[in-house]
């Protein structure tokens, strides 16, 4: 795994340096996409056009340091609280599709290369065991729902979990924020980032339990049919 273990630290370190060098030309400052995203807002195409940047800034954010939270709640202030958040959600969504299907498309014959077929298998075991809960959790994490995107792609959990999770965990984040920029509440994010952390987790929760309850449903169900038609 030490294979696996140094290319996350490269992706992280990647990822940090496009971050540390945004920030210095001032790319995340809250006034900057702000001012940028309301001047798109007031040009002749208005709305579409404000639309289709969110949706295409947050989809980049899987390769760019792009502020993600500031343009979540942007979009609930500039759009609204349910159109921002849908908007928000779209492109959220678009993000992950992107980093899972580059990945499982491009990237599967280069990835058992780069770990091992053995460490690749260990690695889609984890997440069969772990990783829907890793996604969910990932999903308001800065450079760590991109990273588990694209090794999501590269592993062989299925398409319809890795989508489950990454809706889970995405939706309650999106409303948040747009809910919070909707109100003009955009200078102090750990609210929303609090209680985006805490839906998806309880959220996940229930499903488990459920889930359970019903392995344990039907494990017991032909038990007893079978002791029932015994007794007759």
């Amino acid at each position: 795994m030490k294979r696996l273990v140094i290319i996350i630290v490269a992706m992280v370190l990647g990822f940090s340096v496009l971050f540390v060098v945004a920030d210095q030309f001032g790319w995340l400052e809250h006034d900057f996409v702000e001012q940028h995203l309301s001047a798109i807002q007031g040009s002749g195409a208005g709305q579409a056009l404000v639309v289709t940047a969110i949706i295409g800034l947050l989809a980049v954010d899987l390769v760019l340091p792009v502020p993600s939270s500031i343009i979540m709640a942007l979009s609930g202030k500039l759009l609204g609280f349910l159109p921002g958040g849908l908007v928000a959600f779209a492109g959220a969504m678009l993000a992950a599709a992107i980093g899972f299907y580059g990945c499982r498309l491009g990237g599967q014959r280069v990835f058992d290369r780069l770990v091992g077929a053995a460490d690749a298998e260990n690695i889609s075991a984890w997440f069969r065991r772990y990783g829907v809960y890793a996604i969910i959790l990932s999903r308001p994490v800065p450079m760590l729902t991109e990273i588990l995107s694209c090794l999501a792609g590269l592993s062989k959990v299925r398409a319809r979990i890795f989508f489950a999770a990454s809706i889970l965990g995405t939706l309650p984040i999106c409303f948040v924020y747009s809910y919070f920029g909707h109100l003009g509440d955009l200078t102090n994010p750990w609210p929303a980032i609090g209680i985006a952390l805490v839906v998806p987790a309880i959220g996940w929760f229930i499903v488990r339990r459920l889930k359970r309850a019903t392995k344990s449903g039907s494990k017991h169900g032909p038990g007893c049919k079978r002791g029932s038609e015994r007794g007759e």
